[in-house]
């Protein structure tokens, strides 16, 4: 018993008001996290996939600095050869489908079709009648390479236009390297 019942009830009917209000709100805030964290999964998902469409840039760009190198030391080499340097020594992330030269090679460079892998374009300023395999000491020797992203894209099963949640993806990544022959 109490020396002041008055108190005692007051007290009781805080701690109530507070049980009442504390379950209210961890459900509050489970329903908070479930949306948060549909948006974090989002997001998530989605840098996971720039970053393998990113890496798959990165190992063009690598494979079209390294090709274009071979192609100025070896003056002689044409773009067939060049092609099958790059797909025996590309990162496998974009050689796996193979490297093809492109037979006519347009100002804006090579186009790659679904599942084509990496087209390649060769172009040479040479002395020698446009022919890239008679390059001569301080002739350019240019490489356009175009690689179809969409082997490297998961969350969208269109290969034509993928998205995820209307965030759209690149489907073509393109590297121009340009060197001097030796």
């Amino acid at each position: 018993m109490s020396l002041f019942p008055h108190r005692a009830s007051k007290h009781t009917w805080i701690k109530a008001w507070h049980n009442r209000r504390s379950s209210g709100s961890r459900a509050q805030a489970m329903v908070e996290f479930a949306l948060v964290l549909f948006v974090a999964m989002i997001v998530l998902f989605v840098s996971i996939q720039m970053a393998f469409i990113g890496q798959a840039a990165l190992a063009l760009g690598q494979m079209n600095y390294q090709a274009v190198r071979y192609a100025a030391v070896n003056p002689t080499l044409g773009c067939s050869a060049v092609a099958s340097y790059m797909a025996s020594n590309g990162a496998p992330t974009v050689a796996s489908k193979g490297v093809q030269c492109a037979s006519s090679c347009p100002s804006s460079g090579p186009t790659v079709s679904a599942g084509g892998g990496v087209k390649g374009c060769m172009v040479c300023a040479t002395a020698k009648s446009g022919d890239c395999t008679q390059r001569i000491f301080g002739d350019t020797v240019q490489l356009q390479l175009a690689f179809d992203a969409t082997s490297v894209i998961f969350l969208s099963s269109n290969k034509t236009s993928p998205n995820f949640f209307g965030i759209p993806f690149p489907t073509a990544l393109t590297s121009t390297e340009t060197a001097m022959s030796e």
